[in-house]
This record gives C-alpha cells, structure tokens and sequence, in this order.
C-alpha cells in the first residue's frame, strides 16, 4: 500500500500491520493492543502458512480487515496479491524480451515441466506417481529430496543467465539475471518451457482450508500454458474469483473439488498422465482462448488494489 495513504488512515485511527515472517506468535497480541487504540486494524499478510490462517480464523474481529495473499475459509478479507505483482513487475522489467521467445502453442519434445523444489508430501506423491507410472522420459522433472541441498546439486535445474552461487539452498534467494537481481523462484524458465507444453504447479502449501498463490502458478499463466495444480482443495476455485479461467473444458479439474488429499494428489496426477496420451496440437489449440485470457488479466490487475486505497 502507498505510504502517505497509510499515514492519512493512522490519523483517522486505523492501523496498518504487516504479518511477519518467519511467524512471530506474539504478532497476535500486536493485532490485539492495537484494536485497544485504533477504530480499525487492517492486516496484510502476504505468507498465507498454517500460523497466519489460524490467526484469520482465531481474530474475527469486525473493525479487523484481512488483506491476503490467497484466501482462507470462512474469513472474509481482501485479495492482495503480492507475489503476482513482484512476478509481473519482474517479468516487465527483466524478462519481458526473452520471454517473448517463447513458444507456448508449438508442439514440445516433452509434455511437462515438473520444477517440484525442495521436499513436501504433496510433491513426493507427484514425483513417486511420475517414475512409477513410467512417464519420466515425457517430462522435465527437479526434486531437491535433501533439504540441505546446495545450488551445485545436479538436481537444480538452472535458466541460462543465471549466475551460479554453489551456496545457495532456497529458491527465494535472490540471484543476478541478466544484470540485475531477483529471487531465483522469479525467473521464468524460457528454455524449459520452451521444450515442455505444459506445468505441474505444486504449490507452496495443499492445506484445505486456505490457498496461497505464489509466484508458482502466477509464471505458467504469463507464459500462456495449461497448468495441472497439486494443492489444496478449492485451488483452482479460489483462483477463479481473481478473474482467471482453469480448464476444466479440457480436463477433468474434478480433482479440486476432493477432500481427501491422497485422492485429490492421485486424480490430479491422473491428468498429467491422460495428457502425456493425447495429441499436443489438439490440446494447444483448445487452450489458446483461456491461456490468452490469464496472462491478459495477469498483466493488468492491479495485484496490490484493495478497497481501502480507494
């Protein structure tokens, strides 16, 4: 949010907070005194983890005004899309001519990229589902299983132009690109999507009862590509009401609707393996409508808008 118009709400009595992270528990009581002094408290959080869900949940104040990176279930808050706009602002200003090279409605040598980073149950299910249903050789797949590993770790998957730093183990970290610097998470892999049609998002989290959107779905709609998301229940729902489309006119997106997240993981998979057998042309040619139509209200929503800049 714009700082002078933070200062103007200070003086009519509202206090603007920003979540911390990593999570500080005594963030709470923060929220807590400040409602003791201020008419309102509004509160961005643009890390939507299990500590800051429960917080929404716990904190229903109605003079508290969430502005989240996602949504939780049963809060009513504000959307406020940080990662979207660090992606969008990085793709403008750093990626936007090699991007340009990209080759989204041309048949690939292989289906998928699946960039599953560092180890979670959510990406262990897709990354077991793809070598035991033999489809390795029709993807581009990366799996950091160890946790402490480094960037010289031949499973990192690295875009040309990157300056390699063998120290780095989070993909947050911020590397130099083309003569500047942003987080490694931010760069869009042209090379590898250029040989692959289309994206596995695993997402950071797959808890139900919220969804946090990362800088992981927001690359693949700006490079007009199908995505299949392994996440939470309502995922791709959620994503909806942010203006996108998904493409359940294609596939069958029945998985997002599964409580049961073993279920859910294993129907999702199944559309990575039901696209790996049907015609690449065919399908691209079917998704160009909804494909265009996200990266489109990707460019130009304004991710940090909310109704109290208004």
């Amino acid at each position: 949010m714009n700082t002078d118009y933070i200062n103007r709400l200070s003086q009519k009595g509202t206090l603007v907070l920003q979540a911390p992270y990593p999570w500080q528990a005594e963030f709470k009581s923060d929220i807590v005194q400040g409602l003791e002094s201020h008419d309102q408290v509004i509160v961005l959080i643009t890390e939507l983890h299990d500590d800051s869900a429960e917080l929404c949940r716990a904190l229903t104040d109605p003079c508290i005004h969430y502005l989240l990176c996602g949504f939780v279930s049963g809060v009513d808050s504000t959307p406020c899309m940080d990662w979207f706009a660090q992606t969008v602002s990085n793709y403008q200003n750093i990626q936007l001519k090699p991007a340009s090279k990209l080759e989204p409605y041309q048949v690939k040598p292989k289906y998928f990229d699946i960039l599953l980073g560092q180890q979670k149950p959510h990406r262990q299910f897709v990354y077991d589902y793809i070598n035991d249903h033999r489809l390795s050789e029709q993807v581009i797949m990366s799996y950091i299983q160890d946790r402490g590993s480094q960037l010289g770790n031949t499973d990192w998957i690295l875009e040309p132009g990157v300056e390699r730093d063998d120290s780095i183990q989070w993909t947050v970290t911020t590397v130099k690109y083309r003569s500047r610097y942003l987080p490694l998470s931010q760069i869009i892999p042209v090379s590898i999507y250029n040989d692959t049609a289309y994206t596995v998002v695993c997402e950071t989290n797959f808890d139900n009862d919220y969804s946090f959107y990362t800088e992981k779905v927001a690359k693949p709609i700006l490079s007009e590509r199908l995505f299949v998301a392994v996440s939470g229940q309502h995922y791709l729902r959620n994503l909806k009401k942010l203006g996108f489309k998904t493409f359940d006119g294609v596939i069958d997106e029945g998985y997002d609707l599964v409580e049961d997240s073993q279920t859910r993981f294993r129907l999702a998979c199944e559309q990575i393996k039901w696209l790996c057998e049907q015609s690449q042309s065919e399908i691209l040619e079917q998704i160009q409508p909804i494909t265009e139509h996200n990266k489109k209200v990707m460019l130009e929503t304004d991710w940090h808008y909310n109704k109290f800049t208004s």
